[in-house]
């Protein structure tokens, strides 16, 4: 224990640098039943799914394939595909960035498919931190504990702001749409502050904390969210940090507790 007896406490967040050369998948967090993997494809993966878990595959670059026992589909950059074990899923790309979230589940061979084009944005925010969001598994769709999407800001913007958080849940970001500009990506709560400079395709892992993110002028900071419920009931509730009340957002997809 450190000075003063309090214990320390792992991660708040990490930080994963974009795939260089393809790769089979690669866990970026794990934690008993959840976990987060990612992969740059150049050939055949396979994800099984025992009875009681499910998994969401998103394709963010590129295109892939993905099949199991209930269904197949072509994913194009930014569709994804969810199922419930029992199932193989197997996934098929060349140069395709894929990433999968794991957790368990009740459901039962459950097989679904969103694609990006016919998802309906939502406008988010004021000037200084507008977005638009675009739920992909939301609250109300029937994953037990997983939960995406994608949000894509305005030039040199803020997103993901006002500053909340929800300890709940275990999210990863992957970014896009920077085209060689970057952004920066925080990771705040008591006990300190991470910052990050993120560009296309890098992850970030958030375990903990406040996670407002910004782009550098003249860039668009954009990314694939996905969410694990580690406790509690699935839900899109999240906290704002105190002070930042006055920020406010309209129509949103989370529930903000003020």
């Amino acid at each position: 224990m450190p000075p003063g007896g309090s214990p320390v406490r792992g991660p708040r967040s990490m930080l994963y640098k974009a795939l260089s050369a393809p790769t089979p998948l690669i866990e970026l967090w794990g934690s008993g039943p959840y976990s987060f993997k990612w992969a740059l494809l150049d050939g055949e993966e396979a994800v099984e799914l025992e009875a009681g878990r499910e998994a969401v595959v998103a394709c963010l670059r590129g295109s892939c394939s993905v099949g199991c026992e209930l269904g197949s589909a072509e994913l194009a950059a930014k569709d994804l595909a969810y199922a419930s074990g029992p199932a193989t899923l197997e996934l098929r790309g060349r140069g395709s960035l894929v990433v999968v979230g794991e957790a368990p589940s009740s459901r039962k061979r459950l097989w679904l498919v969103r694609r990006f084009a016919e998802l309906k944005p939502l406008f988010v925010g004021a000037e200084g931190y507008r977005r638009y969001v675009y739920t992909a598994l939301g609250a109300e769709d029937p994953s037990a504990s997983l939960l995406a999407g994608f949000t894509e800001g305005f030039p040199g913007e803020w997103t993901s702001y006002p500053p909340h958080k929800h300890d709940d849940k275990v999210e990863v970001y992957v970014y896009y749409g920077l085209e060689g500009g970057f952004g920066v990506q925080v990771v705040e709560d008591e006990d300190g502050a991470d910052a990050y400079v993120v560009g296309d395709y890098d992850a970030v892992l958030i375990l903990r904390g406040y996670h407002p993110n910004a782009a550098a002028p003249g860039y668009r900071i954009c990314y694939l969210w996905i969410l694990c419920q580690v406790r509690g009931e699935k839900s899109l509730r999240a906290t704002v940090k105190p002070g930042f009340e006055r920020f406010q957002v309209g129509p949103t997809h989370l529930a903000l507790q003020r």
